[in-house]
């Protein structure tokens, strides 16, 4: 009998052992996972944002669902930034504060964070932005009634009206459709997105160092590989860029392109070896988005990576429907590539995205002022006797 109770407690104490070696760097994380497991973790990074963090903190401290863990890692911060983690963290416990000695990017501070959460979903947001008081509500509801989908986003605001809660089941896009959009967006907004922690660990996934300001796209180019699959909900859950005066690196806009290129091209490969790489692009032209898809057309007859359906759809809209005519303009946005089409003399919409329209508030012989409903007033520089327009500045 005694040998029967020894052999059981040594077969505990070797499993803990194990278990601990393998699953937590200390016994205060395993102390941690005995307590209430959330059913989300709420992840962000921040990097000196005192004027910004307060906003994002709360948004999601308001919540209209309760059941989560806020981790906030501070990325090396030299401002109020760590003090100001530690003063919310006093008054709600649910946050849980990590800090780097120094600044390690992004990257770096998100794979810390997912590796720290403990929730069924994992939950991004970003510091600048402000969260709708539903929106982890409204994911959580659409994460548990299609357990097939592994990351859900939403669309996002402009603007500070926060309408009342949809009562209906929240309405999802096709996967199929965000996965072609992946080819030349990031598909999904990264900070509005939830995603199913146990499919991250089952295969291993984490935001990729190579991508650099390009992350996101990084990541779900993995998650489509292993056989993901990705949405959103169409309603708008996040104010995106709510806090203004937001600095980034003078090379930010360039090393993201280059990073999401090559994202690109690794995803482009398979339906054509040889495209071109100066094609490439975050915000691609139309006219080469067209010769793509004619490409990935025809090569996924036999390669059936894509829905053929839904990338003769999209070929159609965009390439057919939306046909560039002579009237039409060609913009060089920090942001995006494409044409603008007329509506009158002043008002015009993007061909490519129709919902983002602008007007021309003033012009002379050398620029161009254009107010959008989506981007502000901002400046651009004519080029090609007027047939192009380049970005040459934000006016706040």
């Amino acid at each position: 009998m005694k040998k029967t109770v020894y052999f059981i407690i040594s077969l505990i104490f070797v499993f803990l052992s194990g278990f601990l070696s393998r699953q937590y760097f200390n016994p205060h994380d395993f102390i941690e996972h005995l307590k209430h497991q959330p059913e989300v973790s709420v992840v962000m990074s921040t990097f000196n944002r005192e004027h910004a963090l307060p906003t994002a903190i709360e948004s999601i401290l308001q919540q209209t669902f309760k059941d989560f863990e806020f981790i906030i890692i501070d990325d090396g911060s030299t401002d109020r930034t760590w003090k100001i983690i530690q003063n919310y963290a006093k008054k709600d416990s649910r946050i849980k504060p990590l800090k780097n000695e120094i600044n390690q990017g992004l990257i770096y501070s998100l794979n810390r964070g997912l590796d720290k959460a403990r929730g069924k979903y994992i939950a991004r947001m970003d510091d600048d932005d402000k969260s709708v008081s539903y929106r982890l509500e409204r994911q959580v509801w659409a994460m548990n009634e299609n357990p097939d989908i592994v990351v859900l986003g939403g669309d996002i605001y402009r603007s500070d009206i926060e309408p009342g809660k949809p009562l209906t089941p929240p309405r999802l896009s096709s996967p199929d459709e965000i996965a072609l959009s992946t080819y030349f967006t990031s598909g999904v907004v990264h900070p509005t997105v939830m995603m199913r922690r146990d499919f991250l660990n089952k295969h291993h996934l984490r935001y990729n160092p190579k991508y650099l300001y390009a992350e996101d796209s990084g990541l779900w180019k993995d998650i489509l590989n292993k056989g993901g699959k990705i949405t959103k909900i169409n309603e708008k859950l996040l104010y995106f860029g709510y806090v203004k005066n937001v600095e980034r690196p003078p090379s930010y806009h360039r090393i993201q392109n280059e990073s999401y290129k090559q994202i690109q091209l690794e995803k482009i490969k398979p339906f054509w070896e040889d495209v071109p790489y100066n094609w490439l692009s975050m915000y691609v032209s139309t006219e080469h988005k067209c010769l793509i898809y004619q490409k990935m057309i025809e090569s996924n007859e036999k390669l059936k990576i894509l829905n053929q359906t839904v990338l003769k759809k999209a070929y159609d809209f965009s390439c057919v429907k939306n046909k560039i005519l002579k009237d039409d303009i060609f913009v060089s946005h920090p942001n995006w590539t494409d044409w603008i089409r007329f509506k009158d003399k002043k008002n015009f919409y993007r061909v490519d995205i129709p919902e983002e329209t602008g007007k021309i508030i003033r012009e002379d012989n050398e620029t161009v002022t254009i107010k959008w409903d989506h981007y502000g007033t901002e400046v651009f520089i004519k080029e090609n006797d007027g047939n192009q327009l380049k970005y040459q500045k934000g006016i706040q």
